[in-house]
């Protein structure tokens, strides 16, 4: 029997054993529950006759699915195109309601969206979500977009604020929460790898690292919300880690700088963030991956709990 490990399997390994990096904001898990879930967007006569593809009335049926409490790496969501990957995310953001079910955040059910507007750049999107919903998942599509105007790490406590603004009506930022944003944004670069690369512009960082930086913007987000000072109560324990959810975030890119953002994801899983993908390159998460949900024409097809080592050595194939 060969008992030498695959380079993915040493990499993956040594992700394992790393040192835990301590944040200076004390965090816990956050979680998802999808409760027989089902989205139906009705369909005109015009749909039914002239579509090149089949058009089925229910993007999602009858969906049961939790997340984050019992999960240790990337969840991934495969399947064909269409096959309710995307609307999943959409529903766990708050981007929609669902016709039926429910999804919950932290215990916590999303029974309405709000009539805030979310000013986000165009690769983020967050839903108009109530403000006890804690954190807010966000999605991420793309890389950012900024200039270089301002250093990396000034983009990232900038997101966190503007989150946190809106979170606040618009009213002052307190003291003491400006400055909480300010240690937030610092733990989530040290954890994806970028607190070195802080001081630099957006356009100096390398392609991996441009990724990074979009999923700590997207931390900030989601989670700055929970460090007003005015939810001190419910954070005892630590603020809810963020929901990131990559929609074919890495698709596009060649295997190695996916692969380069792998011990970032993996150190925000450790500390309580959840991290779900949408993808069609399964592979790209050798390693890091815990979970494989496939998804065929609106159902749950399988939900597979694999190993860090057992994803690396058979690819995710």
């Amino acid at each position: 029997m060969n008992i030498i490990p695959t380079l993915a399997a040493a990499a993956a390994l040594l992700i394992l054993l790393s040192s835990a990096f301590e944040a200076a904001i004390p965090s816990r898990r956050s979680y998802i529950h999808i409760d027989n879930v089902s989205q139906q967007y009705p369909l005109k006569l015009a749909q039914r006759l002239f579509s090149s593809v089949p058009k089925r009335e229910y993007a999602l049926k009858d969906i049961n699915l939790k997340f984050g409490q019992n999960d240790d790496g990337v969840i991934l969501l495969t399947g064909r195109s269409a096959s309710g990957k995307s609307t999943i995310l959409r529903l766990i953001a708050g981007l929609e309601l669902p016709t039926s079910g429910g999804v919950s955040i932290n215990g916590r059910t999303i029974s309405k969206l709000t009539n805030v507007a979310s000013r986000m750049p165009s690769w983020i999107k967050i839903g108009q979500l109530e403000d006890v919903v804690r954190p807010h998942p966000v999605i991420i599509t793309a890389k950012p977009d900024f200039d270089d105007s301002l250093q990396v790490i000034e983009r990232i406590i900038g997101m966190g604020r503007d989150a946190l603004h809106k979170h606040e009506n618009g009213n002052k930022l307190e003291g003491e929460d400006s400055a909480q944003l300010e240690v937030l944004a610092w733990d989530f670069a040290k954890l994806l790898g970028l607190d070195e690369r802080c001081s630099l512009l957006p356009s100096q960082l390398s392609p991996s690292e441009q990724y990074m930086f979009s999923i700590a913007c997207g931390c900030m987000v989601s989670a700055s919300p929970a460090i007003s000072s005015r939810h001190e109560d419910d954070n005892d324990g630590g603020i809810p880690y963020p929901i990131i959810l990559l929609d074919e975030l890495f698709d596009t890119e060649v295997a190695s700088t996916a692969e380069r953002c792998n011990k970032g994801m993996t150190n925000l899983i450790n500390c309580g963030a959840v991290i779900i993908s949408a993808t069609h390159r399964p592979q790209y998460f050798r390693g890091i991956s815990s979970r494989v949900v496939t998804l065929s024409g609106g159902k749950v097809l399988s939900d597979k709990q694999i190993g860090y080592l057992a994803a690396a050595s058979h690819g995710l194939n």
